[in-house]
């Protein structure tokens, strides 16, 4: 493709000129490394990657929000460590989508010349954590109290009502889209439970050549959906192997400024990776107020308006990271971008969430910092990267090109985009059901022992009602296991000790 920009837009156009990563599979007790360890090592090696020299010319950090340990300030502590004066110091909210979301933001802030130079880094010690715990010992890491940054979120994931029914925890909530999302697709449960294999197996095979990969290991379709004493399933139909892994060590930086400030710093142009455009959008809040679990409105309006800022089509795009927290996740990305299961093209450059890691709301930083090191090695390679927060709530997505783009970038009014999902007719929640209704989504969750548990439903009362209920009655939940419910009717009361409802078939 020509391009179309003249010199001075191509100059303050936002390049990626270095990226770090770091990933400790081996930290014991006493070494085990902060997440301040951790991100500031990706950080010195961006640092490094850029050409040296540039810790000087940082004026932006932006960290993203830690899980595994409270540092107080660490956006603070990162620039202290990294001898960095900048002025600008943001602490990202709570989501996978943050680290896209801060790149764009960063974008948005280079172009306009509100900042010159940016870092944006983050990292996880959950596993160090652990394996300090196993030595009987409690880590004890550095904490900034005098500045701390209080934790703040705009918005609570979860409806009471879902806190209630344990909808907090991502285990539960993914796999409830699965009914919808494989009977669209025309197949039955167990033909359903392949495709699952087949869909994550080539991810295994990317962490498995992948030497940052938390678990670098390449396993066969089958082999991901059998249930054995390793592979024990979590809650229908996902196993133990088509879980995103939270405990790992790992840290990942990328730094960020204009075609002309790296020009000037004097960052070889070979090092260059063009951001070409971005987006970002909501779902429908609370996951039973979904207008369905087929599809996410906000997962199609974010990525298609990255792909229109940018000025390329879905069919230009050489290589994807979907954010693959759990397989639902990959295939509502794969439906909004209208991607087939025979599309040949990478759904992944590290390896996925399963099976590289998950560390916290970081993953996305690694997925930019690796899809920055493919399309160096191309002439005209074109990627999207994309990530999600809470439960298929948060989207974000980032176009990067090996060349500049053909038009200038822009950034996208977010207020726009998420007018067009908040104004779809959708349910609202109801607390107090009662009464036959219409399994929209459903879950049987297992416990440690191999042992089904209990069963979770969303139950459509009528177009304008939907209710969360759990049933522990065997009948109910073995039939959940054996059989297709979607669309099913189903009996739905306030449980009699009044913590929840409950739900007949």
């Amino acid at each position: 493709m020509t391009v179309a920009l003249t010199q001075a837009q191509l100059d303050t156009q936002p390049v990626i000129i270095g990226t770090g990563q770091v990933s400790a599979p081996h930290d014991a007790w006493p070494d085990i490394r902060s997440p301040l360890d951790l991100m500031a090592e990706a950080a010195q090696e961006a640092l490094a990657d850029a050409g040296g020299g540039i810790a000087a010319a940082l004026d932006s950090i932006t960290v993203v929000r830690v899980f595994s340990w409270d540092h107080g300030n660490a956006p603070r502590m990162l620039a202290a460590r990294l001898g960095s004066g900048a002025h600008d110091l943001t602490y990202m909210p709570t989501g996978g989508n943050t680290p896209q979301m801060a790149v764009n933001d960063a974008a948005r802030r280079l172009v306009t010349g509100e900042i010159e130079c940016a870092l944006v880094a983050g990292a996880e010690a959950l596993a160090g954590k652990r394996e300090a715990k196993k030595a009987g010992h409690r880590v004890d890491w550095e904490v900034d109290e005098a500045h701390r940054i209080p934790a703040e979120d705009s918005r609570d994931p979860c409806h009471a009502s879902e806190m209630t029914h344990r909808m907090m925890l991502p285990i539960l909530v993914y796999p409830l889209f699965e009914p919808a999302l494989r009977v669209a697709a025309g197949r039955g449960p167990d033909e359903h439970v392949a495709f699952l294999g087949r869909l994550m197996s080539p991810f295994t095979d990317v962490a498995a050549k992948n030497p940052l990969a938390w678990f670098p290991t390449q396993r066969s379709p089958a082999e991901l959906v059998a249930v054995t004493a390793e592979n024990r399933m979590v809650s229908t139909p996902y196993t133990k192997y088509l879980n995103s892994v939270l405990e790992v060590n790992q840290g990942a930086a990328l730094i960020m400024t204009t075609a002309r400030r790296a020009r000037e710093l004097g960052v070889p142009e070979d090092r260059w990776v063009w951001f070409w455009g971005g987006a970002d959008c909501n779902d429908i809040w609370y996951v039973t107020e979904r207008v369905s679990y087929d599809a996410s409105p906000g997962m199609e309006r974010c990525y298609a308006a990255a792909l229109e800022t940018a000025g390329v089509g879905c069919d230009e795009i050489s290589a994807f990271d979907l954010y693959s927290c759990f397989p639902s996740a990959v295939q509502l990305g794969m439906g909004a971008l209208g991607l087939g299961e025979d599309d040949s093209r990478p759904r992944t450059v590290t390896g996925g969430l399963p099976y590289f890691g998950g560390p916290g709301n970081n993953y996305v930083t690694h997925a930019v910092a690796e899809m920055t090191r493919r399309l160096r090695e191309e002439d005209d390679g074109v990627g999207l990267v994309t990530g999600n927060g809470w439960f298929v709530t948060k989207h974000s997505a980032g176009v990067y090109g090996s060349r500049p783009p053909a038009v200038p970038f822009t950034p996208v009014d977010a207020t726009r985009l998420q007018a067009d999902v908040d104004a779809l007719d959708h349910p609202l929640i109801e607390t107090q059901p009662g009464g036959e209704g219409t399994i929209d989504a459903y879950s049987v969750s297992y416990g440690k022992d191999g042992d089904p548990d209990a069963a979770l439903a969303l139950v459509r009362l009528d177009p304008g009602r939907r209710a969360v209920a759990i049933s522990r009655e065997e009948a109910v939940v073995s039939a959940l296991v054996t059989e297709e419910h979607y669309g099913a009717a189903a009996q739905v009361a306030v449980a009699k000790n009044g913590m929840g409802n409950t739900f007949t078939i």
